[in-house]
């Protein structure tokens, strides 16, 4: 019984809302369930492993709303579609609805064309994202934080070597902070990174990390399907 317990975690989330006119509407949330520690290769040999989510709300609002539980998969660079949608949407529910007065993510999704093994089609994405923070996105809002790593995520991505070798100027107004950048920068001046890098292949754990990133804000096909 502890045992089953303890393998249950429980936690209490605030939905933004939304107000327009007489009405009001929750926003829908994205968060990441992570899985810590690793298992022996032959526990894990099963093509399900099951994990069982539920999301309840207070009865009172019962008769306003009820709970839509959408799964992507986290590996969006394989994901053009959601994966599954539990309860009944109507038209009005099944598109997410986000707040008129927040800016669009206008740099997402990124074309079908898009090759993350190309550093050209990087710097595409890293400028448009640089264009999109610099003169559409509150820079005291959680959207600006979550931008900016996006940022350097696309600009590592474009310049692996940074911050050695070449690399264009940014714009000076996103700042050299963030989780990502300031990791980045700590391993860059180990002098035993290098080699472990290349072993890893920097990109593709880039790209890895962009999919990731972006469904706590983006939680749609990073993909263009046209």
């Amino acid at each position: 019984m502890n045992s089953t317990l303890s393998l249950t975690k429980v936690s209490t989330l605030y939905p933004g809302v939304h107000y327009k006119d007489n009405h009001a509407s929750l926003e829908p949330m994205s968060f990441i369930v992570c899985f810590p520690g690793t298992f022996p290769r032959q526990l894990l040999e099963r093509s399900d492993i099951p994990v069982r989510i539920s999301v309840s709300i207070d009865q009172e609002y019962g008769t306003f709303t009820t709970p839509v539980i959408e799964v992507v998969s986290s590996d969006l660079s394989r994901c053009n579609s959601i994966l599954h949608c539990s309860g009944d949407l109507d038209n009005s529910t099944s598109a997410m609805s986000y707040d008129d007065d927040k800016p669009t993510i206008s740099f997402l999704p990124l074309p079908l064309s898009f090759d993350y093994i190309n550093p050209a089609d990087w710097q595409t994405v890293y400028r448009q994202i640089q264009e999109w923070l610099t003169t559409e996105v509150d820079t005291e809002s959680s959207l600006w934080t979550w931008g900016c790593d996006a940022f350097w995520l696309a600009f590592v991505a474009a310049y692996p070597s940074f911050p050695m070798g070449k690399w264009s100027m940014w714009d000076p107004h996103i700042p050299l902070k963030g989780s990502f950048i300031e990791h980045w920068l700590e391993r860059s001046n180990d002098s035993n990174t290098e080699e472990v890098l290349v072993q890893d292949d920097i990109v593709s754990h880039i790209w890895n990390e962009f999919c990731k990133h972006a469904a706590l804000f983006y939680p749609l096909p990073l993909i263009s399907s046209a």
